[in-house]
């Protein structure tokens, strides 16, 4: 049952979320598409819940509450210093969801753009973190050296692959990335195997030095964001935007599980059936669909 409601929450999510993006109506009824809809399976199908919070800049809660609940340790030191030096700051909340989180996740002004993905092992995802900068600038400190980087209309992202271990548990690769420029032609494996074909590509920078990834149990959240007082940093690119119209904190959080894993448990970024307040859809993708303000990628 919980399986089924899971599933009906996500494909409600794509039908909903292409209104959103302005994709034109079909005459066919919300059945009829829910039949056509690719749903993959098999025991190497993982559950990903992502949304992107934002907040007002030096927000009391994403720079100091939700830290004082998570779990900063999950990375191993030597690569946390690093992270931190570059702007990132990475934590896992278990058990019970702090209620301030909760209630950011199913908030008409802070959630943006909640989404269910489904990604079979060893295949790549890309999240964008917000829209596009005229400029970018920022400095990459790595092992006592630090580099400058300025880079034209880009889009941070970070780049996510998840994989199991020997012993079945998930674990999520992150990869901080910044596309930026125009789109260029480059030659690409054609998918019939014929040769190569030239398609367009956008210009992109990794950041692998700055990768770092994560074992993350059905009952965690993993939480992303920066630090402030670091504008130099990579980090506080992706997630503290001071240039746009209404200056914004972001805080990455997302849960991640594997197909089966606890019954395919639900959700916690939106209410229970016996909680929501109205039949329809909860209210944190009430909210995001008509108002998708953050970049989260493709």
């Amino acid at each position: 049952m919980r399986q089924g409601r899971v599933l009906l929450w996500w494909l409600l999510a794509v039908l909903a979320g292409g209104c959103a993006h302005g994709l034109p109506a079909r005459s066919t009824s919300w059945l009829d598409r829910l039949k056509s809809l690719p749903v993959p399976t098999g025991p190497d199908v993982i559950h990903i819940d992502v949304v992107l919070l934002e907040r007002p800049i030096g927000d009391s809660y994403i720079n100091q509450e939700v830290w004082l609940a998570a779990d900063e340790q999950a990375i191993p030191l030597e690569r946390k210093a690093v992270l931190e030096d570059n702007g990132f700051r990475i934590g896992q909340i278990g058990g019970a969801t702090p209620a301030e989180l909760q209630s950011l996740l199913t908030s008409e002004r802070s959630c943006v753009n909640p989404r269910h993905l489904f990604l079979r092992a060893g295949t790549a995802k890309v999240l964008g973190l917000g829209p596009v900068l005229p400029q970018c600038r920022f400095q990459i400190a790595h092992t006592g050296e630090g580099r400058q980087v300025a880079l034209d209309q880009a889009a941070c992202n970070l780049k996510m692959l998840p994989s199991l271990t020997e012993k079945g548990q998930l674990r999520i690769q992150f990869t901080p990335e910044v596309e930026y420029g125009n789109q260029e032609l480059a030659a690409q494996p054609a998918e019939d195997g014929s040769g190569l074909t030239l398609r367009p590509r956008q210009p992109t920078q990794s950041f692998a030095a700055l990768s770092w990834e994560v074992l993350l149990a059905p009952n965690q959240y993993l939480i992303v964001g920066t630090y402030p007082d670091r504008p130099e940093s990579l980090g506080y690119q992706c997630f503290l935007r001071r240039d746009e119209a209404a200056p914004v904190q972001r805080l990455l959080v997302m849960r991640a599980w594997r197909s089966g894993a606890a019954a395919d448990i639900e959700s916690t970024f939106w209410p229970d059936d016996d909680a929501k307040q109205t039949a329809t859809t909860p209210l944190a993708l009430q909210a995001t669909w008509t108002k998708a303000r953050g970049r989260m990628g493709p």
